[in-house]
């Protein structure tokens, strides 16, 4: 019974050191797979320019064309005539960018309105699509297209094509509401880097130029020719800009990212890799005071023939097989974990931006080989020593042990 209970304590050790194994680095990849998913949906050859300082800060300082003063750089139509002259850049699409909510059947949403060339859109966000309607290509101050969130809130009233969607914004301080009629109902779509498509309402340039009573753009999108020539075309805005401004690079920042979630990874598999290492002690523990209740055992077997393999063999199973039930155990038990990770990690909002659900976990084949395996070894490894002991006594000692 003693042993029984040693045995199923051994098991229970290695199931919890394999599920936080699976569970963190489950976890990790789906949060690195996330963020990835999140960032590759803005093309990896488009860069999007940012003034350093923010948009509309207003300082006790010189004046500025808005009204008020400000002392940060602000981009504006001569900086989108210098950005389409450099070598490799296509297409260059400045855009505003304002918080609002949209009133609609008694309920308001938070949202954000943004003004950009209408027909860019399908080409900036790559696998985008259009759920209902037509993006508008002549310019049209009174047309929008809505996100799919917006159109379909979870509660409260659809909106539907050809509908008036009345919109409150607020710009430099100030709020008022403008209307636009729905031309465009685009499909599900989620995040993209910083823009949360789903819960944004997309006018027309003219029309957020006439809203925000500015010439200075929030941003500008800069798309190059080709992948290869990101870098290049980065390092040229950057040395133009200084710090007046940033350029952010899908690409970049991808890199950066996955090369922490890297790191964190390994940290994480060594936080479950101390508790497999620690049921391993635990199973050398069990194993060796196996072999020492079971010395009569042993002379026996010895004495009807069996031989030093076999009892090794004998012994080295039994270690194997611990392994394999805790690993088992722990495979399963990692699973519902690791979604309970995801969700602590996830925090309710995507890893980039924009609401969204708990991370979801990624299973992959080398993880599932991994944590069936590695907790088998270990067991295997730690059986060893008790089971070598167990094999080299001498038959005629191993009888006359009480």
């Amino acid at each position: 019974m003693d042993r029984k209970i040693r045995s199923a304590l051994t098991v229970l050790g290695i199931t919890i050191g394999s599920a936080i194994v699976v569970a963190l680095l489950a976890s990790s990849s789906g949060f690195n797979a996330g963020i990835t998913s999140n960032l590759e949906k803005t093309g990896a050859n488009v860069l999007t320019i940012q003034a350093a300082g923010g948009f509309f800060i207003q300082v006790a300082g010189s004046a500025s064309p808005n009204g008020g003063s400000t002392s940060t750089y602000q981009l504006s139509q001569a900086d989108v005539n210098y950005l389409g002259t450099i070598s490799n850049v296509v297409t260059v699409y400045p855009y505003y960018e304002f918080p609002a909510s949209v009133v609609n059947g008694g309920e308001t949403l938070r949202a954000t309105v943004v003004g950009i060339n209408l027909s860019s859109l399908l080409e900036l966000y790559s696998g985008l699509s259009v759920a209902a309607g037509a993006i508008p290509k002549a310019v049209d101050t009174t047309s929008g297209v809505i996100g799919w969130s917006i159109a379909n809130p979870t509660s409260g009233t659809s909106i539907s094509l050809q509908q008036v969607v009345s919109l409150s914004l607020t710009i430099k301080g100030k709020t008022f509401s403008y209307s636009v009629l729905a031309k465009a109902i685009l499909a599900p779509y989620g995040t993209a880097l910083f823009a949360d498509i789903d819960n944004t309402v997309y006018v027309t340039l003219e029309a957020a130029q006439f809203l925000g009573r500015s010439p200075y753009f929030s941003g500008i999108y800069v798309v190059v020719d080709s992948t290869n020539d990101v870098s290049t075309v980065q390092d040229v805005i950057q040395t133009h800009y200084q710090d007046n401004a940033r350029v952010i690079s899908p690409s970049q920042i991808l890199s950066d990212i996955q090369s922490v979630t890297s790191e964190s990874t390994v940290f994480l598999a060594s936080i479950g890799a101390v508790s497999l290492i620690v049921a391993t002690v635990g199973i050398v523990n069990t194993m060796y005071v196996s072999v020492i209740e079971r010395t009569r055992e042993i002379g026996v077997l010895k004495a009807i023939g069996y031989r030093q393999r076999q009892i090794m063999w004998m012994f080295l199973s039994e270690a194997a097989l611990t392994g394999l039930l805790g690993a088992i155990c722990g495979l399963m038990f990692g699973y519902v974990l690791s979604f309970l990770v995801g969700g602590a990690i996830g925090g309710g909002a995507e890893p980039i931006g924009g609401p969204g659900g708990s991370i979801q976990p990624v299973f992959s084949f080398q993880l599932i080989l991994l944590a069936l395996t590695l907790p088998i070894a270990l067991a295997t490894v730690a059986g060893s020593y008790p089971a070598w002991r167990a094999s080299r006594m001498a038959p005629v000692d191993a009888l006359r042990h009480e």
